[in-house]
């Protein structure tokens, strides 16, 4: 089910995700910074940083180490592009996000759900306990990841659009052993090609367990990256702070 591998490295990816902003990223940053202070000396790890939305904000803000893992070769060489045009030095590194080098770092962030996508709970537990074994003493993980809750009763299950370069774009989704299903559907004027993702629904007390199995202690819970409180009936996200 490594749907992942194949999708993060297609140029399509890009087209489907093209409306994603700045400021969704920089309102996240918001909330990490008011959650845990304003520190530019902390060693920041960013697992599945994707282009580098997360880094790069980062970095201009004034972190001086700012590391991005991510599977996707496009998106990493999308990020660098933007880094260098910006003057900004960041270690961005092809790997699975397992993968962490062995070093310490003082805040890694597991954000806007790039977590839920290997085959069995043990794989995506593993995210979290190597985040873990890699905090520097008092440092802190961050994980945004969706409300079950909310996605059960709001996922739309079929939508179609245009993307801006002419491209149909199909999605249609459903919910099946625990799981959020999608099917990706890209037609142009050349051809048509099908993509799969699959995201595993953990809700809180999921990861009250894998947190603490991994010697973390949560924190913060938020509902949304405006810092709203955590409400499992309402809220659209669940982003958790541990330590």
């Amino acid at each position: 089910m490594a749907w992942y591998r194949d999708w993060f490295r297609d140029a399509n990816y890009n087209v489907v995700y093209e409306h994603r902003d700045e400021s969704e990223a920089e309102r996240m940053l918001d909330l990490i910074e008011r959650t845990v202070g304003h520190d530019t000396r902390r060693r920041v790890l960013d697992l599945g940083c994707g282009s580098g939305r997360h880094t790069i904000a980062f970095a201009k803000r004034g972190y001086g180490d700012v590391t991005g893992i991510d599977l996707s070769p496009a998106l990493l060489a999308q990020a660098r592009a933007e880094a260098a045009e910006l003057g900004l030095t960041i270690r961005f590194l092809e790997r699975d996000m397992r993968d962490v080098p062995e070093e310490s770092f003082d805040l890694i962030l597991n954000l806007f759900t790039s977590f839920g996508y290997f085959e069995t709970d043990e794989e995506n537990a593993s995210v979290i306990t190597n985040a873990a074994r890699h905090l520097s003493t008092g440092g802190w993980f961050i994980l945004d990841f969706l409300n079950r809750t909310w996605v059960r009763e709001h996922y739309v299950s079929h939508d179609e659009r245009i993307a801006s370069d002419g491209t149909r774009i199909e999605q249609i989704r459903w919910i099946e052993n625990g799981r959020i299903e999608k099917r990706v559907l890209i037609r142009n004027r050349f051809d048509a090609k099908e993509y799969v993702e699959s995201v595993r629904l953990f809700e809180l007390s999921d990861f009250e367990r894998m947190f603490e199995a991994a010697g973390l202690s949560i924190v913060n819970c938020f509902g949304t990256y405006k810092g709203a409180e955590f409400k499992p009936e309402t809220s659209p996200r669940l982003i958790v702070f541990a330590k």
